[in-house]
């Protein structure tokens, strides 16, 4: 149940976030120079970071506090995404980008959605398989650098298209 909870958390966080960059992509809509400058800054900016995990080593990371039972564990879950922004940033800040540039609200929360459940899922499994998954769990940590180096080519190129759109506006 705990699991479960932390899962609902994880998964109703991202989609806050998704929600949150769509609408902040409809504001900025009417300044496009400003804001595809600024998605071109931030996401070349997060694409180095995907890629160089010595620079994430240096960004602060919050102590966090245990809580118990089942809200314990759905708050948890839900500022989970937030505190482990520095590990996880490539394929976060890539949904982020992606929401807020369409910004449209219901698809940013439906793509988060999907992206939540990704998220989530593994601590789901983790918490109901305990014994189980910790020996899969770390066969997959190549995969998770696969994933962070394709999210920063990912990030970058989105940077350098944010930059020529710029460039075109301005």
């Amino acid at each position: 149940m705990l699991s479960l909870a932390f899962f609902i958390g994880v998964v109703l966080g991202i989609v806050a976030l998704g929600v949150t960059a769509s609408y902040i992509g409809r504001l900025f809509v009417r300044w496009s120079y400003e804001f595809a400058l600024l998605t071109a800054i931030f996401s070349a900016g997060a694409g180095v970071l995907a890629l160089v995990p010595r620079l994430r080593e240096r960004i602060w990371r919050p102590e966090i506090d245990q809580r118990g039972g089942l809200s314990g564990a759905f708050l948890y879950g839900s500022i989970f995404t937030f505190a482990t922004v520095t590990t996880g940033a490539g394929p976060l800040l890539l949904l982020l980008t992606i929401t807020a540039a369409i910004g449209k609200p219901l698809y940013g929360a439906m793509l988060s959605l999907f992206y939540g459940f990704g998220r989530g899922l593994p601590f789901l499994l983790m918490g109901i398989f305990a014994g189980r998954v910790g020996a899969w769990l770390a066969r997959m940590e190549t995969a998770r650098r696969v994933a962070e180096i394709a999210s920063g080519v990912a990030l970058l190129a989105i940077g350098v298209y944010f930059f020529w759109l710029a460039s075109k506006i301005g």
